[in-house]
């Protein structure tokens, strides 16, 4: 079993009461955040060589097949212009898929949050997700609460490497709403920003979220 309050404590500003941690879950269906706010991901020197060894493959195969298709087929008009009705026919194909499965996520998980990217949750989703690594902790405490994300990802195990993720002092947080499910996943609540502005969080069990939600109310 995970010990969450040793990834939190190191975390914790000085005089500051550490009231409860737990598993960090991240809600399914979340909007992913868009291209222009998230922050490039730093790779690491084995992942910057794979990627200039494919690089130099893709390039020779790509001048190849540019040297392969000069001719007058692929420059004749009609052949373009059925191209371009295929490719339109690829992305609205793609869109409508997309909107099938942004339905079907709804009407499994519910909203999973409301307000634009400037309010007070998109500026949190932006956060965690610029974070990098895997979102792993949270914890309420007296005066915040925070996630802890663990950069230590990937296929080869090696010790956690954790970094705060986001936090948010207690003042800007209306309120948190338990939102247990019958369905996957149970441990739902919504973090009420104090803009009006919300974003579902998840622990792994209900019980852990009703421990979390509790202490930050001051319930036993």
């Amino acid at each position: 079993m995970i010990d969450h309050t040793s990834f939190c404590l190191p975390f914790l500003q000085p005089g500051e009461v550490l009231l409860h941690s737990g598993q960090y879950e991240v809600y399914p269906s979340l909007p992913l955040v868009p291209a222009h706010l998230r922050l490039p991901r730093e790779q690491s020197l084995l992942e910057k060589r794979i990627r200039d060894a494919l690089g130099s493959v893709l390039d020779k195969a790509s001048r190849r097949l540019g040297i392969a298709t000069d001719n007058r087929f692929t420059h004749h008009r009609p052949t373009r212009a059925a191209g371009h009705v295929a490719d339109g026919l690829s992305e609205a194909q793609d869109n409508f898929e997309d909107a099938v499965d942004r339905a079907a996520e709804h009407m499994m998980y519910g909203k999973p949050m409301e307000g634009g990217w400037t309010s007070m949750a998109g500026r949190f989703h932006v956060q965690v997700t610029n974070a990098g690594g895997s979102p792993r902790h949270q914890a309420v405490t007296d005066r915040r609460l925070f996630v802890v994300t663990d950069h230590a990802t990937g296929w080869r195990a090696r010790a956690p490497e954790p970094a705060l993720a986001v936090e948010v002092a207690r003042q800007d947080i209306a309120e948190l709403c338990p939102r247990p499910r019958t369905t996957f996943p149970r441990g739902r609540f919504d973090l009420v920003f104090a803009d009006g502005s919300w974003i579902a969080l998840s622990c792994s069990f209900r019980k852990s979220m009703e421990a979390l939600v509790n202490a930050f109310y001051g319930r036993t």
